[in-house]
């Protein structure tokens, strides 16, 4: 039985509809948008599976996202929440809320704040919360191709293994990002960040993020992401924690 269960949730999470080990680090550079005029836009993400023969698989996940574009000022809202059960055993339970403010200083650069507040069950991470603020340079644009670079102050507070160990970090959240348009419906991205703890830097966390979006009409598009996050502070004394984790996600996105 038991390896039968861990065959049903292989096969669920390498299937198109969702396929991901959740990571820990929320990666919100490819989440970020272009608008061409000043207005309210908005976003939500849907879907689930369920799977009855000698076990039962349930699958949720969804997202929403709210952008407020002005001349000068921008607001970003998101929250994501993803499910996976096997028989009643949570195989994934992973959410998020995170909300940004941009002031536009130029064309070229930005000032941004975030706050964001995570929890992730297998990763025993029972809590997360974020505040940070800094600076952000557009390095390179070409149409609409775009290379930015951020350097940010974070502090961070982590509760793990049911709140008996806590971590409240002063982190520099710094991060290379790139969105390129290769054909007309393709757009390719990827971002890596490099986050150590402040005045220590011999264990940064680490990610990479890359991500490939297919146009299939004006408001729908096929989605393929992969990501990769290193932190190993997180999993210190914790065996049944990894220190890499990685995240794949495919699926529907439509857009309003």
């Amino acid at each position: 039985m038991r390896y039968h269960r861990l065959f049903l949730l292989a096969l669920l999470l390498t299937g198109l509809a969702c396929s991901r080990v959740s990571a820990q680090i929320v990666n919100i550079e490819d989440k970020r948008k272009g608008f061409d005029s000043v207005g309210w836009y908005g976003q939500i993400d849907l879907g689930g599976n369920l799977t009855r023969n000698k076990a039962k698989v349930i699958s949720l996940n969804g997202s929403v996202r709210v952008d407020r574009k002005g001349r000068q000022h921008a607001l970003l809202a998101l929250a994501d929440y993803r499910l996976v059960q096997v028989s009643g055993d949570n195989a994934l339970n992973a959410g998020f809320a995170h909300l940004r403010y941009a002031y536009y200083l130029s064309d070229r650069w930005r000032w941004e704040a975030f706050t964001q507040v995570q929890y992730n069950e297998q990763l025993r991470l029972g809590l997360r919360t974020l505040v940070g603020t800094g600076p952000r340079l557009k390095l390179f644009a070409f149409g609409d191709n775009r290379v930015y670079v951020g350097v940010l102050y974070m502090y961070e507070y982590d509760e793990v293994a049911e709140g008996t160990i806590t971590y409240r970090d002063h982190r520099l959240s710094s991060y290379l990002s790139f969105s390129l348009f290769p054909l007309p419906n393709v757009t390719l991205s990827n971002t890596t960040y490099y986050q150590p703890v402040i005045p220590d830097f011999r264990q940064p966390r680490l990610s990479s993020i890359t991500a490939v979006t297919l146009k299939l009409t004006d408001r729908l598009a096929f989605n393929t992401r992969y990501s990769i996050t290193h932190d190993a502070l997180i999993s210190q004394g914790l065996d049944d924690v990894p220190a890499t984790s990685y995240d794949w996600t495919n699926g529907l996105r439509y857009s309003f």
